[in-house]
């Protein structure tokens, strides 16, 4: 059975590229906070955004070293911290959307 062809790079862009997503996202996210008049929303949103953008480059270099010499080494406190402050925005938007009612 043939193996299928690999670029290992491609991994290491798929990961780079979703977490562009999530800082567009992210920005989305502040604008829309800012024009619903919440800025402890929009300052988490665009704060979180930020530190994803600085660390992009770090992270990328860790994935494809991760992909050349086949060992896998997570960064939870990273995860963690987007996960944390992705669930505070939630919270704090859903408060809002159920103060206005």
């Amino acid at each position: 059975m043939p193996q299928p062809l690999i670029d290992p790079g491609l991994q290491a862009e798929r990961t780079e590229l979703a977490w562009r997503r999530t800082q567009i996202a992210l920005v989305v996210i502040a604008c829309l906070a800012l024009r619903g008049q919440s800025p402890v929303l929009m300052g988490l949103a665009l704060l979180t955004a930020g530190l994803l953008w600085i660390s992009q480059g770090g992270r990328y270099r860790l994935s494809l070293a991760m992909l050349r010499n086949e060992s896998g080494d997570s960064r939870p406190l990273q995860i963690l911290g987007t996960s944390v402050a992705l669930v505070v925005m939630a919270l704090i938007g859903m408060a809002k959307a159920l103060a206005t009612l």
